[in-house]
């Protein structure tokens, strides 16, 4: 009976043991697509805040151009 009881504890453990494996590596994975939608809005604002940089630049440039000539 005891050696019964221990052969289910430690089947129990082995099956314990691959389910923290797996919900460890699906965490893993999980953390990876998060950081990569937390960088996605940073990237777009860069690059909205590089067009109306250039944008204004561009204005500048063509009104000295344009006052010169």
């Amino acid at each position: 009976m005891a050696e019964r009881t221990i052969t289910e504890i430690l089947e129990s453990l082995a099956r314990i043991e691959t389910n923290v494996k797996t919900i460890a590596q699906n965490g893993a994975d999980h953390e990876e697509r998060l950081r990569a939608l937390e960088q996605k809005s940073g990237k777009r604002y860069e690059a909205l805040t590089l067009s109306l940089l250039s944008a204004a630049l561009v204005g500048v440039a063509g009104y000295i151009i344009g006052k010169l000539f």
